[in-house]
């Protein structure tokens, strides 16, 4: 079963509660981007589709799968559930039995959107270490599961790819300025 884990985009800070935070401008065009990058990697696979989409009840968990699902043209729409046991106080070893109940109707793919903490602890749980994968907001993380054990596929953060482009900016700009000085 391939599943991918999708911590929710980079959400508000203040809201009534915990659960109504909605995602900030940034937030959902991270959802959005890492949804576009999702369509275009399954295309590369054998699976081509995600079977089935799993969404925390929490606000900014939903706004992310709404704008992953506008990525893929609405196609997920009839592919989603929100379920109580994926807010970020939810159980990893609760949300593995649910896993391995879908492995056994014959699902081969599913998108997980949660939060942090669980996003890491389910991965701990698959993977069978502790923080393989750093949950940046809207980091989809892919894992090969078979029932017993699992490998990290791939990878994919908004977050990280700006903060490598940063990075490579100031680089050159260190750059310019030891050139600068020496001439």
């Amino acid at each position: 079963m391939n599943i991918f884990i999708m911590r929710h985009g980079e959400a508000e800070v203040m809201a009534n509660s915990d659960k109504a935070r909605h995602l900030t401008v940034y937030g959902s065009k991270q959802a959005f981007l890492q949804g576009q990058w999702l369509k275009q990697h399954l295309s590369t696979l054998v699976i081509n589709s995600l079977d089935r989409i799993l969404v925390s009840p929490y606000v900014r968990a939903q706004e992310t799968f709404h704008q992953v699902n506008q990525a893929f043209d609405l196609e997920l729409e009839n592919k989603f559930e929100i379920w109580e046991g994926i807010t970020p106080y939810g159980h990893a070893h609760c949300v593995i039995d649910y896993l391995e109940v879908l492995k056994d109707e014959g699902v081969k793919s599913v998108l997980i959107v949660s939060h942090l903490p669980l996003v890491g602890e389910i991965v701990a749980e698959l993977y069978g270490k502790r923080n393989p994968i750093s949950f940046y907001p809207a980091t989809i993380a892919q894992l090969l599961w078979d029932g017993n054990k699992s490998e990290i596929l791939d990878a994919s953060s908004i977050s990280c790819n700006l903060f490598k482009i940063n990075y490579s900016f100031l680089q050159k700009i260190k750059f310019l300025l030891v050139f600068y000085i020496i001439y």
